[in-house]
């Protein structure tokens, strides 16, 4: 790695880090007997989710948190707070979905990402991410939920403020059912301001092999996030 960094391009070593953690995943993912690529497909995997990473990232591997009059708030005591939102990888016909579940302090209870073929349409997107949020909670036996989107006409929806005619209808019918098992179950709007760490998750799915799940953690790239919610 030293040899790599002293004496190769900032290119090469980029794809030399994306080659090793491609790796190190593949390692990690046929232990939890989990699906991945084959060993003949490493560099050209990697090659693709470096240009993808770049692409996303746009000007800095960085998260860059701007000013917004949103903030993210904490839940009431026993409740937990669960953002979600989605977003299209177009080159690749893939959608991120992002979910994190936090707890009355702000605290990380768990955290997903996954990704999926690209639906019909951005609202579909949404709904299917709402939907994800509320099954992940339900599959950690958290029961008790106030759930945060930046999408209005999913949350409506949900909220059974739009007629039954969207498209994604099918999609909310299915939060319906698992929402009416939930012990409290609320759907709430949020400004982008509010809701940047479900957004960056969905984005850095663009990483994941399938679906990335974090128990009381996140990726070290998010901190920063993480931590700008906790100071608001």
């Amino acid at each position: 790695m030293e040899f790599v960094l002293l004496n190769a391009s900032s290119k090469s070593a980029a794809l030399f880090s994306m080659i090793a953690w491609c790796v190190w995943q593949r390692r990690n993912r046929i232990r939890e007997k989990q699906p991945t690529w084959e060993v003949v497909d490493i560099v050209k995997r990697a090659a693709e989710l470096l240009q993808e990473f770049h692409d996303v990232q746009k000007q800095s591997p960085r998260n860059i948190i701007q000013r917004d009059e949103t903030c993210w708030k904490p839940p009431n005591p026993e409740i937990y707070k669960i953002n979600f939102d989605g977003a299209i990888f177009k080159d690749s016909e893939l959608v991120g979905l992002g979910v994190v579940i936090r707890d009355s302090a702000g605290l990380i209870i768990a955290a997903l990402n996954q990704k999926i073929c690209l639906p019909s349409s951005l609202d579909l997107e949404e709904a299917m991410a709402a939907s994800r949020a509320l099954s992940f909670a339900r599959e950690i036996s958290i029961f008790q939920v106030e759930v945060e989107g930046d999408s209005l006409k999913v949350i409506q929806a949900v909220n059974k403020l739009r007629p039954r005619t969207t498209m994604f209808w099918h999609i909310i019918e299915e939060i319906q059912v698992v929402k009416s098992s939930m012990v409290f179950c609320s759907f709430n709007h949020v400004k982008r301001g509010g809701n940047k760490l479900g957004h960056t998750l969905a984005k850095r799915a663009v990483l994941a092999v399938n679906t990335d799940v974090w128990l009381e953690d996140l990726p070290l790239d998010l901190d920063d996030i993480f931590q700008y919610d906790l100071q608001q």
